[in-house]
């Protein structure tokens, strides 16, 4: 099972969309968690444009609670997938799958945190509360617009107490990190 997770910053170009596709079909991708998407909504048509295989969608439009930014897009699979139940909040979209081969239940949750760091605290306390509600494991990926550590940063210009604080709402629930494969920064 391969997953992408990527922030796209606009989905509406062209040539990034053309990027995922030759992604998608070269990695023989199964779930697909688009952050950043810059879209207020999609049509069936271009999301089957995105694959030749079918897709089950879900999606949280950009809108003016996080500016021109924004949105998600998450899909999976069908031949890999049966999906459950589907879920949205401010920053995040989740599905609940079954995943056919290994007969094997989770969720899926993609969040896109703001960039405006004023508000990190109630979208992790919204995210806290979707994974503590949550009754399968679950796999919790995308653009936190948080840091962990300072080798994530592109500059030297760290919040030291943010990163604290980030790292123990991480650990709270018992989450791990998975390592990362591509680029270091979005």
């Amino acid at each position: 099972m391969h997953a992408l997770f990527w922030n796209l910053r606009g989905f509406g170009h062209d040539g990034r969309r053309r990027q995922l596709i030759d992604y998608m079909r070269v990695e023989a991708i199964d779930v697909v968690a688009i952050q950043e998407t810059m879209c207020t909504e999609f049509s069936l048509v271009e999301l089957e444009r995105l694959s030749r295989h079918l897709f089950a969608w879900h999606w949280l439009p950009s809108s003016g609670v996080t500016g021109h930014s924004g949105g998600i897009l998450l899909g999976v699979k069908d031949a890999t997938f049966e999906v459950g139940s589907m879920d949205r909040g401010t920053h995040f979209v989740s599905m609940e799958v079954w995943e056919r081969d290994v007969n094997f239940k989770w969720e899926i949750i993609v969040v896109y945190g703001p960039a405006d760091h004023s508000r990190s605290a109630a979208f992790l306390a919204e995210l806290h509360a979707k994974i503590s509600s949550a009754t399968l494991l679950v796999v919790v990926g995308g653009d936190f617009n948080l840091l962990r550590s300072a080798e994530e940063k592109n500059n030297s210009r760290v919040d030291l107490a943010g990163m604290r604080r980030f790292n123990d709402w991480v650990a709270d629930p018992g989450l791990r990190e998975l390592d990362r494969v591509g680029a270091r920064f979005t």
